[in-house]
């Protein structure tokens, strides 16, 4: 099959930026777990992953998303909102609410257009649900497992040192399949925020780790809803879906470029 990647799109949630396979718009790479080790491999593209779309047998927009490593992560919550981005810009689906099919099961899109013209993305995901507190030997005593249909891994604490235990905490054998690990700092206004995502390495964003946060965060009464997840690439507003465990996933979305890497 045809390798297109020299014309996919670029989207950007907050700093989490995704190759787009556009299948609907016939699109086509070949193996994705070899395309995207490929066109990560040496950073040119600047992406965290690549994002796949299609339809499902329901005929409900359909995500599938492959990190740098080719792993498969269950769900993005940045890359749920890119690819409903994308869907109303090229008019897949129109403003409003529509269901987004991923190996984690369904979500739900609402997407608004500004009095600019701008659309105005936020996603719902969950149930977000905090399984633990976890006893560590490690740069703080405990931290907090936290499950929003990907494992996440949430730390209190200032000066932590990211680019060293994010790579063994995600590795902890007591997760077998790896985790995502937050390090936060309180700050004035917001929750400052960095990211270890299994697979990746440390992002930019990550809207799944920033709801585990808030999650956490309001459980232990440090915050309270709406929260302000600050990361490196942007703020992202977590707030609770109207009955059940759900988080809404508010940020902005553009394209970073369309046309040849």
């Amino acid at each position: 099959m045809p390798d297109t990647s020299c014309s996919l799109r670029r989207l950007d949630g907050d700093g989490n930026r995704f190759l787009l396979v556009d299948h609907l718009g016939g699109d086509s790479v070949g193996d994705p777990v070899e395309h995207t080790r490929r066109v990560c491999a040496d950073g040119a593209s600047d992406v965290d992953g690549v994002l796949h779309l299609d339809r499902d047998e329901g005929g409900r927009l359909a995500m599938a998303l492959y990190n740098r490593d080719g792993s498969r992560p269950e769900t993005c919550g940045n890359g749920l909102r890119c690819l409903a981005w994308h869907a109303v810009d090229v008019g897949y689906e129109e403003c409003g609410s529509f269901e987004i099919s991923t190996d984690a099961g369904l979500t739900c899109a609402q997407v608004q257009r500004t009095s600019e013209g701008e659309l105005e993305v936020r996603v719902s995901l969950g149930p977000i649900r905090i399984i633990e507190p976890v006893p560590l030997e490690g740069p703080v005593p405990e931290a907090t497992w936290v499950d929003c249909g990907n494992p996440h891994l949430v730390l209190f604490g200032d000066g932590l040192a990211v680019e060293e235990w994010g790579p063994r905490l995600s590795r902890d054998s007591r997760f077998p399949s790896g985790i995502n690990v937050e390090f936060v700092q309180m700050g004035p206004a917001s929750l400052l925020t960095r990211v270890w995502e299994r697979g990746v390495g440390e992002t930019a964003a990550c809207g799944s780790g920033a709801c585990a946060v808030a999650r956490v965060a309001v459980e232990h009464g440090l915050a309270s809803w709406p929260v302000r997840v600050e990361l490196p690439g942007g703020v992202l507003t977590i707030s609770p879906c109207e009955g059940g465990d759900g988080l809404w996933l508010q940020g902005s979305v553009h394209a970073v470029v369309d046309g040849p890497l």
